[in-house]
């Protein structure tokens, strides 16, 4: 005689509408909030208290609202480059490298331009450097996989510490500011070619997030392009009889998910940092990967993922003024990903009682 199991899971296979999709999310959220209050009672720290101080930090002022909407831009960036290139199956791991990359491009621009050039020339140039180090630097890894069939994992994986360590040899080195006092620094790059504020302090990057966010749904929508990735990506023997250049899509993808990602850098540079400096970034490339999973690479949902998770990232400063670990930021990152994805999950499923005739003999 067998055990069986009175319920099996079946696979979904109707697309899940909007108000599923968010309700499964809220569902997450809620979950998420009570492991990570059950994981700070267990390591003898008062939820309320903890959660109290991550909203404040990432809310609950004007400075707070700003610094998370700062560092927001930066990760949805190279989270929709991380998605575009998914479009074809590419997973690009490399968005941090090619932040730094982008922003050496664009620290290497802003620096060395007259300081008399005028704003409407500087900051586009300085924008565009950014761009065509991030692809640059992601074109090297898409020219080997299309090329020589070389996993994208493995190069972007590893260009990215190439790239942070370039960074480092230039601020300690050829690139650093004497009057720095030894800190790993270049000069700020000039005036011109900084970015200045919409409201308070935050600066228009957000705009131009917003703008990608919208051309990468336009793009699924309504454009050959588009389609291409997509074919590519799902079905290579299609696209190869439909005519699409299997290479070409790697080159496209790869390339312009580094510009993205490069973007993002130029706009740390010229937006807040106004200067190229080792640890630019937190790791805004790696935390991009997790943003665009948790949207399912949708344009705007990564708009809102970014939010979340910089508010995070922002709020794990005013932990420590309440006494508790800023790693508690961190901790409730991973359980609030793992809750979201699991929602997901098993938001494809559904549970179904198995007939007493089914069972085994």
């Amino acid at each position: 005689m067998s055990l069986t199991m009175p319920f099996r899971l079946e696979p979904v296979l109707d697309e899940p509408r909007r108000e599923q999709a968010v309700i499964r999310l809220a569902v997450g959220a809620c979950v998420a909030l009570l492991v990570g209050a059950a994981l700070l009672l267990a390591s003898g720290y008062d939820p309320v208290v903890a959660y109290s101080a991550l909203a404040r930090g990432a809310f609950g002022s004007m400075n707070a609202i700003s610094g998370t909407i700062n560092k927001a831009v930066p990760i949805g960036l190279c989270a929709i480059g991380i998605a575009f290139a998914y479009r074809a199956r590419l997973w690009n791991i490399g968005a941090e490298g090619q932040l730094y990359f982008g922003a050496f491009g664009a620290a290497g621009v802003g620096l060395f331009l007259p300081p008399s050039t005028p704003p409407v020339v500087a900051l586009p140039l300085v924008l565009l450097a950014g761009m065509v180090g991030g692809g640059f630097w992601a074109f090297i890894a898409a020219a080997l996989k299309a090329y020589r069939g070389v996993n994208e994992i493995l190069t972007t994986l590893m260009l990215n510490y190439v790239a942070i360590l370039w960074v480092a040899y230039l601020v300690t080195g050829p690139w650093s500011d004497p009057l720095a006092y030894s800190f790993p620094y270049s000069a700020p790059i000039i005036a011109n070619a900084q970015l200045g504020r919409v409201v308070a302090g935050i600066h228009p990057g957000i705009i131009v997030l917003v703008v990608a966010s919208l051309g990468l749904w336009w793009l699924d929508r309504s454009s050959r392009l588009g389609f291409n990735l997509r074919v590519a990506g799902d079905a290579p023997r299609a696209a190869l009889y439909g005519g699409v250049n299997h290479r070409t899509v790697t080159l496209v993808a790869l390339t312009g998910a580094g510009a993205l990602a490069g973007l993002a850098g130029a706009i740390e540079i010229a937006g807040s940092t106004t200067r190229l400096q080792s640890g630019l970034s937190p790791g805004y490339g790696f935390i991009a990967i997790l943003v665009a999973w948790l949207a399912q690479g949708r344009p705007l949902a990564i708009v809102f993922a970014a939010l979340i998770y910089s508010g995070l990232l922002n709020g794990g400063f005013a932990l420590q003024v309440s006494s508790i670990p800023p790693a508690t930021g961190t901790i409730l990152q991973a359980v609030l990903l793992l809750c979201f994805l699991a929602a997901a999950t098993f938001g494809k499923y559904r549970i179904r009682r198995v007939p007493a005739s089914q069972g085994s003999p």
